[in-house]
């Protein structure tokens, strides 16, 4: 079988099919890229685009002999490739989480709209994809082609590294997606906290007062002024931390 691809496609090597194993795992993981409204076409080209300059980052090994030893190889290509593109959308998860936070906090997130497979309320929706533009803008496609290489240096083809490890390392990740994603909804969490103490503070002083009708709305308009306003700084933030991400080094 394996004669007769080289002999439909000249100059295959069993390097080449390794390496662009890894590389559509990892395009489908991959934040922007691996979205659903971009077609599966675009992510299968870009990841035929993207394997011949990859093939010479690392040396492969030899074909095996027997199915299994295909198999495995295979299968290994496909959990770092995985691993690679999820270790970048765990962190870029973060903005997801601190919106759906601040629309909790802000009582935002019944405010009709469309809702994405990320960010079920508009308020998300709008950072999400303002957030991928920018990112886009801002050089992910080149920092997507510097983190395959780096992956392709640091776990070399079919050589799986220590499993322990690896999970350690997503589980740091997580970590500090979370702790981003809180650091980016404090103003909102701590501002909410301090509003809602506040019209306790006036009903229990004036219990007559409707403090409940005139608190909504204007929670809701501080909210939006205060997303006016941080939103940007907001996105900076989150960006820088993407843009900055680098994988672990795990023997």
């Amino acid at each position: 079988m394996w004669d007769q691809l080289q002999a439909i496609v000249p100059g295959l090597d069993w390097a080449l099919v390794l390496v662009y194993v890894r590389v559509q795992a990892c395009v489908l993981a991959l934040p922007g890229l691996g979205e659903r409204v971009v077609s599966t076409r675009v992510k299968v080209a870009v990841a035929l685009a993207l394997t011949p300059l990859l093939s010479g980052v690392a040396a492969g090994p030899q074909m095996p002999d027997t199915p299994p030893g295909l198999v495995g190889q295979v299968a290994v290509e496909l959990v770092l490739g995985t691993v690679t593109g999820l270790m970048l959308r765990l962190l870029t998860l973060a903005i997801d989480i601190a919106t759906t936070a601040i629309a909790a906090t802000a009582s935002l997130s019944q405010i009709m709209g469309i809702q994405n497979e990320m960010s079920p309320h508009p308020i998300g929706n709008m950072l999400h994809l303002g957030g991928l533009a920018i990112l886009m803008a801002m050089g992910l496609p080149v920092m997507m082609v510097d983190l395959m290489a780096d992956s392709l240096r640091l776990w070399p083809p079919a050589d799986l590294p220590q499993v322990e490890g690896l999970v350690m390392a997503v589980v740091r990740i997580i970590a500090d997606s979370f702790w981003l994603a809180m650091l980016l909804a404090a103003p909102f969490t701590l501002g909410g906290f301090l509003f809602q103490a506040l019209t306790g503070v006036i009903n229990r002083v004036m219990p007559a007062l409707p403090v409940v009708f005139i608190g909504a709305p204007a929670a809701i308009l501080l909210a939006l002024g205060g997303l006016v306003i941080l939103a940007p700084l907001l996105v900076g933030i989150w960006a820088d931390a993407v843009l900055s991400f680098m994988l672990p080094q795990i023997r």
